[in-house]
């Protein structure tokens, strides 16, 4: 009897340690989910880029962004919902993210994926997502949540983890423009000739843009609005002409709060006129509309197409439009001949993105005053 006794004794104490690791495994594992649509999330989206709507968030814009912070020690799994993509895998949109400032990930998303892992039990993970990559053919415009669309409906973490906003208290800088400004192709290799159409997603980086890389210098929040295919009148994917784009998001969700940009952009950056035909007109009345939708102080500079083309109607319509309005913040920046590499001969590498941003710095210091960080 005693020695059965002694036995069990013995016995229970490492079931009892045992059962006390698995209840604590499992409490240091319990789950909740964010919802996309919180504000502390929403509140970290990059300005007028996101549709909130339906549990969601979503954009079709490359270099729209998130910033979040997560308090706690947890692992942060972003949650999308990837039915709406219907064109081939290989032009799915490809996201890009680092934790606390670490190395970059990419991925790109895939048929039926619900699920990719950001970051595994990290302590406060500050978390930089960005849309990396997007095909610029497939609709990217019309609708609530257009066919061509990264859409998160959450974030799994561990239990009482708190999230906030992640993004600084800077003013906005808006890239307007195509697939330059966008970074289409700007992974691609210098010389490496024409791009297959399926392929566009897995070569762009819409942070190694020119565009991106003054709004950084220059100490702004970067809001994108660039399409490649994309000009003054309208482009590829159903994306309409300047006065409609700056005002919506897609077809049916506006960019606007009571009529304006809001808060108002610093800065509006515009590079089109590489694709299709120009109109002097179609340069003039986007100027206005734009605008009209941003603050009278907000400073429009208008970039010749740095290949050159256009330059003629651009400045036409430019000067036009000063005619009209005699308006004291708008620009325009011709940088002349620049070399820079380019994957096809229209699309800058990063490399080449660098060179344009370095010729370009020696304009907009005169415009900008030299407010650099």
């Amino acid at each position: 009897m005693s020695t059965l006794f002694r036995t069990t004794k013995r016995n229970s104490i490492p079931r009892a340690l045992a059962l006390v690791a698995s209840l604590g495994a499992i409490a240091a594992h319990a789950e909740t989910v964010i919802p996309a649509t919180d504000p502390a999330v929403t509140a970290g989206l990059s300005p007028y880029n996101w549709v909130v709507k339906d549990g969601m968030i979503s954009s079709a814009g490359g270099g729209s962004s998130l910033a979040l912070n997560f308090k706690g020690m947890t692992g942060v799994d972003l949650i999308v919902d990837t039915s709406a993509l219907t064109m081939a895998s290989s032009r799915y949109p490809v996201i890009a993210w680092s934790v606390n400032g670490g190395k970059r990930q990419v991925h790109q998303l895939a048929p039926g994926e619900t699920h990719v892992p950001l970051t595994v039990s990290t302590l406060n993970p500050k978390l930089d997502l960005y849309l990396m990559g997007f095909s610029p053919f497939e609709n990217r415009f019309n609708g609530d949540h257009p066919l061509n669309s990264v859409c998160i409906t959450g974030f799994r973490v561990a239990d009482n983890v708190a999230v906030s906003s992640g993004l600084p208290a800077s003013p906005v800088w808006i890239n307007l423009g195509d697939s330059i400004l966008s970074g289409d192709g700007a992974n691609g290799r210098a010389g490496q000739g024409k791009v297959a159409g399926d392929t566009w997603a897995t070569i762009g980086d819409a942070r190694a843009s020119y565009g991106y890389l003054l709004a950084q210098h220059y100490g702004y929040i970067e809001s994108r609005i660039a399409y490649g295919g994309d000009a003054w009148h309208g482009g590829l994917a159903s994306i309409p002409s300047v006065p409609a784009l700056i005002r919506q998001i897609t077809s049916t969700v506006s960019r606007l709060q009571d009529g304006k940009l809001n808060p108002a952009p610093g800065v509006i950056l515009i590079n089109l006129g590489q694709n299709a035909t120009t109109a002097p007109d179609s340069v003039a009345d986007s100027l206005q509309q734009i605008r009209d939708v941003s603050a009278p102080t907000t400073k429009i500079i208008v970039m010749i197409p740095v290949s050159g083309k256009a330059r003629q109607e651009v400045t036409a319509g430019f000067t036009d439009y000063q005619k009209r309005s005699n308006d004291k913040f708008a620009y325009l920046v011709d940088l002349g001949h620049i070399t820079y590499s380019t994957v096809d001969g229209c699309h800058p590498t990063a490399a080449g993105h660098q060179a344009i941003y370095r010729g370009a710095l020696r304009r907009l210091d005169s415009i900008l005053h030299g407010q650099s960080r």
